[in-house]
């Protein structure tokens, strides 16, 4: 096929988008690029696009593009506020959110094997999390779980590192014994940042819509939190105990998520082009 990718790929630190072209150019599909935020119009296209297949697209008005014309909205609905009336303007919108809308399709997805892996590092630093400090719900959970490393945006630096990506990520999470995923608000859904996450080391997460369904039930309650306080009890438990199993825990994680890679999501989006 030929794909019209149109995400903030080169504008900004959304990797994701290179993450999908990857995974289209592995399948044999033809992918162009187009950077909305660098360009207001898309670029020639040579061959008409078999799919269009946006990823955030904050600021595009999809009645402008060709069908078939999809969506793939990675962030929580409250971050942009209206954002559901617009996605009604494409064929069909994937989404991680739970609860989902009916007339959305719910496709967590987030991590290459390639790339978000075990490389068997030395793990000497005991807690981390990685990510943004762009809501309260977030600033208060990591505020009050006290993680010995916090890298991310907006945490000020005496507190944390700056923000990290890609390969320097993976190779950073790797040194951890536990990491930690907060996510936007109690309500969003998943974040992708979980399943790279669980792809580098054992993951502690909060008990978000969509944690049950990807981890299962038992595991869910043994490695979720709702407070800030049952974060560090799991936390202490998990770094000071020997027999605690985090290493069987963490395979059980890593089995859990197999099957929501990025190939995975870009064999579903395509199976549903008519």
């Amino acid at each position: 096929m030929n794909i019209l990718l149109v995400t903030p790929i080169y504008s900004a630190h959304y990797d994701a988008g290179w993450f999908w072209l990857r995974a289209f150019q592995k399948l044999g599909h033809t992918v162009t690029i187009w950077d909305y935020r660098l360009d207001s119009k898309p670029p020639p296209i040579i061959h008409y696009p078999d799919l269009v297949l946006v990823l955030k697209g904050e600021s595009i008005d999809p009645r402008r593009l060709p069908s078939p014309r999809f969506c793939y909205w990675p962030d929580a609905f409250e971050r942009d506020p209206g954002v559901e009336e617009r996605l009604r303007g494409y064929d069909k919108v994937f989404t991680s959110n739970r609860p989902t809308p009916e007339w959305m399709i719910w496709l967590p997805t987030g991590w290459d094997p390639v790339i978000h892996r075990n490389l068997e590092l030395k793990r000497e630093v005991s807690s981390v999390y990685v990510g943004t400090a762009n809501s309260e719900y977030k600033i208060k959970m990591i505020s009050e779980i006290r993680p010995n490393h916090i890298r991310g945006n907006g945490w000020g630096r005496d507190i944390s590192g700056p923000a990290i990506y890609l390969h320097e990520l993976v190779s950073y999470l790797n040194q951890m014994r536990v990491l930690i995923d907060v996510h936007q608000s109690p309500r969003a859904g998943l974040n992708r940042k979980l399943f790279e996450m669980i792809a580098c080391g054992f993951t502690l997460v909060d008990r978000v819509p969509g944690v049950e369904e990807i981890l299962g039930l038992r595991l869910a309650d043994q490695v979720s939190f709702r407070t800030p306080e049952r974060a560090r009890e799991l936390i202490q438990y998990f770094l000071y105990h020997p027999s605690s199993g985090r290493e069987d825990l963490w395979r059980r994680e890593r089995e859990q998520i197999a099957k929501h890679t990025y190939e995975s999501a870009v064999e579903a989006v395509l199976d549903l082009v008519k």
